[in-house]
C-alpha cells in the first residue's frame, strides 16, 4: 500500500479497535452492576446528608472523578452507569454531579501524556486547556444553584423527546459530533467576521427557539395563538400541557415518576451473558482479517540491518519491495576466493590486539570484513578465513559463527548467464508470480482467507440482528444462520491456514537478490527456507482468526442447544389421570389433574 492508503486503514482499524474495546468494558461493568450490586451502586450515588445537604453532591463529583481516573474514560463509567439511571435505581440529578467529576477527572489523562511528552511546554499547555475548561463549565453550570437546573432541565427534555421520537438520538449525534464541529471549524478558517455574524445569528435563532419552548411548556397562554397551537407532527414533549396526554398525565411516565426501580437486573434473567463475547470476538476477527488477508505479510524475506538488501514482503496475490523501483542485473557466480584475497577484503582490523571478539561493538568489525568479500568470495570461503584469522578473545569463533548464520542461505542457488534485466524497474508492488512459481497456491490461500472473512462478517450481522431483535420477535432464523455462516468461516480460515502451510513445505524457485548482492539468483527449495519460516504477521493473524472463530462458533452452539429447548409456553389440554406433563403435549385428563 502506498503510505496514504496505509495511514487511512491504520486509522480505521485503530478507530474499531478503541470501539469495540470500549464497548466491551462498558459491558463488562454493566454485568457486574446488577442484581444487589446495582441496588447498593444506587444508595450510594443517591447519598443524601441531611445536615448538609449541598455536600452530597460534591462527593459524588469527587467519587465520579476518582472512579474516571481509575478507568481512564469517563465515557466508559458514565456510560456503565447511564443504565441504572434508566430503570430508577440513580436519580438524574444525584447523576450530574457525578458526570461533572467524570468530566473532571478524565483530564488526569492529559495531564499524565503531557509529562511523558517529550515537548512538555506545549503538552502542558494543551493539558491546561482541557482541565480549565472542564472546571469553568463546572462552575458555570453546577456551583450555582440556579443555573444547575438548566443542564437538568435539557436533560430531562432531550430524554423524553429521544424516547418519543427514535431518529433524534441519530439525529442529535451528528449534529453534535459532526455538523456543528464542521460548521465552527470552517468558520474559524473564513475569519473573524463571518464567524460573528453567522454565530450571532444562530444564536439568536436557537435561544429564541429555547425560549418558544419554555414558553409553550409554562405560560402558554402569554403567547400568541398561532405559537401556542399544538401541531399533529408534534411529539407530546413539544405539545401544550392540555392536549399532552387524554389521561391527565405528561408524557410518558420514567423511572422517576414510578413507584421504584423497575428491574434491578436490567434483564439479566432472560439475558444472554455470551452475547457480548460472542459479537465481541466477532468484531475482532473481522479486524484481524481485514488487515492480514490484503497485506502483503503472509510471509517475508528479511534481512540483517548490516545486509543492505531490501526486504520483501509476500502476499497471497503480491509482493511488494523497494528494490522492484529499480532495474535489477542476474548476478555473477561467485568464486573460492585465495587467502591472499580474503585478506586484502576481509581482515578484521586490530584482530590480534587483545580481547578484540569480547569487546562490545566487535560484532561490527566481523560485519565489515564479510561486507568486503562478499561481491566475489562465497560464504563457504569467507567462514573459513575467518576462523583461521583467530582474533583475540574467547568470542571469535561465535562472532564468525553469527555473521554465518545471518546471511546462511539454506536453498540452491542457481545463477543466470543471461544478458537481459532480472526484472526491469517499476511498481514496488508486483505479482506473486514475479517472485516465486507457487503464486497459485498463495492466490488460494488468499481467496480462502476473503472468503472466510465474508462469512464471518455475515455471522456477525445475523448475530446482532439476533442479540437485538430477539425480545421483540422470535429470531431463531438469525442465530441460526449466524451459526452457519461462522461455521463456514471456521472451515474457510482453517483451509487458508492450511493451504499456505502446505506451501511453504512445498518446492519452488524464486528470484531473489544474491547474499553477494550483486545481483539476482534463482533459489530452489523449500518456500520455507527460502522465506526463513512458516510465515509472517498475516499467516499469525488468519491463525488467530481462526482460534478465536472457534471460540464464537462454541458460543453459538451453546445458544442454539438452549433456544431449541425452550418450549413456548402451550395452553393446557386434557391429560390421563393425575398425570403430570412436562414439557410436552398434554393429553385428556380427569379432575383434579396436574399440569406443569
Amino acid at each position: 500500500m502506498s503510505d496514504e492508503a496505509a495511514g487511512v486503514l491504520l486509522i480505521i482499524v485503530s478507530l474499531l479497535f478503541l470501539s469495540v474495546c470500549l464497548m466491551l468494558l462498558v459491558k463488562t461493568l454493566q454485568s457486574v452492576f446488577r442484581g444487589r450490586a446495582a441496588i447498593w451502586i444506587g444508595k450510594m450515588l443517591n447519598l443524601e446528608l441531611k445536615s448538609i445537604p449541598f455536600l452530597a453532591d460534591y462527593i459524588l463529583m469527587c467519587f465520579g472523578a476518582g472512579l474516571t481516573i481509575l478507568m481512564q474514560s469517563s465515557s466508559v463509567t458514565t456510560s456503565t452507569l447511564t443504565p441504572l439511571v434508566g430503570i430508577g435505581l440513580i436519580r438524574v440529578d444525584k447523576m450530574f454531579p457525578f458526570t461533572i467529576g467524570a468530566n473532571i477527572g478524565t483530564t488526569v489523562t492529559g495531564v499524565l501524556a503531557a509529562l511523558a511528552s517529550s515537548n512538555i511546554k506545549v503538552g502542558m499547555q494543551v493539558a491546561m486547556s482541557h482541565l480549565l475548561f472542564n472546571v469553568i463549565g463546572t462552575c458555570m453550570w453546577f456551583m450555582i444553584p440556579a443555573t444547575r437546573q438548566v443542564p437538568l432541565a435539557m436533560a430531562k427534555f432531550f430524554g423524553s423527546l429521544a424516547a418519543e421520537v427514535q431518529v433524534f438520538p441519530v439525529l442529535l449525534i451528528v449534529f453534535a459530533w459532526v455538523l456543528a464541529p464542521v460548521g465552527l471549524l470552517l468558520l474559524a478558517v473564513v475569519g473573524v467576521a463571518a464567524c460573528a455574524v453567522v454565530g450571532g445569528l444562530v444564536g439568536i435563532v436557537v435561544l429564541a427557539v429555547i425560549i418558544l419552548i419554555w414558553m409553550r411548556a409554562y405560560v402558554p397562554h402569554r403567547l400568541p395563538a398561532r405559537l401556542s397551537k399544538n401541531f399533529k407532527w408534534m411529539p407530546p414533549v413539544l405539545r401544550v400541557e392540555e392536549e399532552k396526554s387524554v389521561g391527565g398525565t405528561s408524557g410518558p411516565v420514567t423511572a422517576e415518576q414510578s413507584d421504584g426501580p423497575v428491574d434491578a437486573d436490567m434483564g439479566s434473567a432472560k439475558g444472554w451473558w455470551q452475547g457480548p463475547l460472542a459479537w465481541g470476538t466477532g468484531w475482532f476477527i473481522l479486524i484481524m482479517l481485514v488487515v492480514a488477508v490484503p497485506n502483503c505479510q503472509w510471509g517475508n524475506l528479511k534481512y540483517p540491518k548490516f545486509d543492505g538488501r531490501a526486504h520483501v514482503g509476500i502476499g497471497a496475490w503480491k509482493v511488494c519491495s523497494s528494490m522492484y523501483e529499480s532495474s535489477q542485473d542476474w548476478a555473477p557466480p561467485r568464486q573460492q576466493c585465495t587467502r591472499a584475497e580474503l585478506e586484502a577484503c576481509g581482515s578484521v582490523t586490530g584482530c590480534n590486539e587483545g580481547d578484540l571478539s569480547d569487546q562490545a561493538g566487535a560484532n561490527v568489525k566481523y560485519e565489515k570484513s564479510w561486507l568486503g568479500c562478499r561481491t566475489n568470495c562465497s560464504l563457504d570461503a569467507w567462514k573459513s578465513y575467518c576462523l583461521d584469522m583467530n582474533c583475540g578473545g574467547s568470542l571469535h569463533t561465535t562472532q564468525c559463527a553469527n555473521v554465518t548464520e545471518a546471511v546462511h542461505q539454506a536453498f540452491e542457488v542457481v545463477y543466470q548467464a543471461s544478458s537481459e534485466k532480472a526484472w526491469l524497474a517499476g511498481d514496488r508492488c508486483r505479482d506473486v508470480s514475479a517472485l516465486c512459481g507457487n503464486g497459485d497456491k498463495l492466490g488460494q490461500a488468499g481467496n480462502l482467507g476473503w472468503s472466510g472473512c465474508a462469512f464471518a462478517m455475515l455471522g456477525q450481522v445475523l448475530l446482532i440482528v439476533f442479540c437485538t431483535m430477539r425480545g421483540k420477535h422470535n429470531m431463531f432464523k438469525a442465530l441460526v444462520g449466524s451459526l452457519v455462516s461462522n461455521g463456514l468461516a471456521w472451515i474457510l480460515l482453517l483451509a487458508a491456514w492450511a493451504v499456505f502451510t502446505s506451501a511453504v513445505g512445498e518446492e519452488t524457485t524464486c528470484t531473489i537478490v544474491d547474499a553477494s548482492d550483486a545481483g539476482a539468483v534463482l533459489a530452489s527449495g523449500k518456500f520455507g527456507d527460502i522465506i526463513k519460516g512458516k510465515g509472517s504477521y498475516s499467516y499469525a493473524l488468519v491463525l488467530g482468526a481462526w482460534c478465536l472463530m472457534t471460540l464464537v462458533v462454541g458460543v453459538l452452539v451453546q445458544r442454539v442447544r438452549f433456544e431449541m429447548m425452550v418450549v413456548p409456553n402451550k395452553p393446557a389440554e386434557p391429560c390421563a389421570d393425575n398425570d403430570i406433563q412436562i414439557d410436552k403435549v398434554a393429553e385428556p385428563c380427569s379432575d383434579n389433574d396436574v399440569h406443569v
